[in-house]
């Protein structure tokens, strides 16, 4: 074998999490245990647990020690400094102006646990937000509510799936997030398994767990679900906030989630000179997806004229692209992305 299919091979047979390695026990941060276990019973999904227990008996239920060694997988998901062990397990977070001008750079060290809260941590003071006070949210709590430019439950979904299923063997690839102004990218070098197809992922599918006992365990900690649903709740969570389905990409480099939010605001519609029947449509593209001259024509109350005049417009604003080889399926759909998209 060439030394690509030779560790190709390898991967394909071992679990990297289930390797045992000459790990000394005070390596495990007792308190990050703790953790997991008060998550793992308001989740309800670990039974009773003795609050004596000692971190070494936990472990073993778990499966993270093996012949009485403690296994890589228990390193990254409970280590004190996994990164003295695994260099390139860090997550790294980057702010993009543009493609090639960065102005915010963090790395993230620490157990997986703790990777995790500081990187929506940092997400969140990267991502817009803005305040619904209107009466029907003020009557759901009583108190304002936060919108946020990409939904939280899509955000947390793609981080960890960027941690569970990355590809520990790989040393050379970092975990990376990338936010630019009208996108944010997850970015983990663990590519889908031979065989396995993007259009496979996004119909309903069995789950394949490249770190079966990571999972495990952040699935007994309530912050995953199984069989494999990650992808189709991302999916779901943009689609309810009316934003971009996400694009996924899976290359020999890695496995790729990119969100995208419209740089269509108000003001830059109103920059762009669109007349209020425009915006209206603009309004309608976000719920429906398309637009016919047809449709424009109902809900503006216009002639065809009229209706083909501001669409060309539009068109021409670079707001549209018009789809269709005949004028009975010519239709309208929202540019995506804009100008500075990565």
């Amino acid at each position: 074998m060439l030394p690509d299919e030779l560790r190709g091979f390898f991967q394909q047979s071992i679990e990297w999490d289930s390797v045992v390695g000459t790990f000394d026990p005070d390596e495990i941060d007792g308190e990050s245990v703790g953790r997991f276990l008060a998550l793992a019973r308001t989740a309800g999904r670990i039974t009773a647990v003795d609050p004596d227990e000692s971190v070494d008996a936990v472990l073993r239920r778990l499966g993270l020690i093996r012949d009485g060694c403690i296994t890589n997988g228990a390193v990254v998901l409970f280590g004190k400094d996994p990164q003295k062990y695994f260099p390139n397990t860090v997550l790294r977070i980057g702010r993009f102006r543009r493609a090639d001008i960065i102005i915010g750079d963090h790395e993230i060290r620490g157990n997986l646990f703790s990777q995790f809260e500081e990187a929506e941590r940092i997400i969140k003071n990267y991502i817009g937000v803005r305040y619904d006070i209107s009466e029907e949210a003020m009557q759901e709590s009583f108190q304002r509510k936060e919108v946020w430019e990409y939904p939280l439950p899509a955000i947390r979904e793609a981080l960890l799936n960027a941690l569970i299923h990355r590809d520990y063997f790989n040393n050379t690839v970092q975990t990376q997030v990338r936010i630019f102004d009208d996108a944010i990218r997850f970015h983990n070098p663990g590519r889908l398994p031979e065989g396995v197809t993007i259009e496979m992922i996004l119909r309903e599918h069995s789950s394949y767990l490249r770190n079966p006992k990571v999972a495990d365990v952040f699935y007994r900690a309530g912050l995953v679900e199984r069989y494999g649903s990650g992808i189709e709740r991302i999916i779901r969570a943009l689609k309810e906030e009316k934003l971009p389905a996400p694009e996924i990409v899976s290359t020999p480099l890695g496995f790729t989630i990119t969100m995208r939010t419209s740089p269509f605001t108000d003001g830059f519609l109103q920059e762009l000179g669109l007349n209020d029947r425009q915006i209206a449509a603009f309004s309608f593209l976000k719920e429906h997806g398309a637009i016919t001259n047809g449709q424009y024509q109902k809900l503006n109350s216009v002639v065809a004229s009229t209706a083909l005049k501001d669409l060309n417009d539009m068109v021409t604003k670079h707001v549209l692209e018009r789809r269709g080889t005949s004028r009975r399926d010519m239709h309208y759909v929202l540019v995506r992305g804009g100008e500075g998209s990565p």
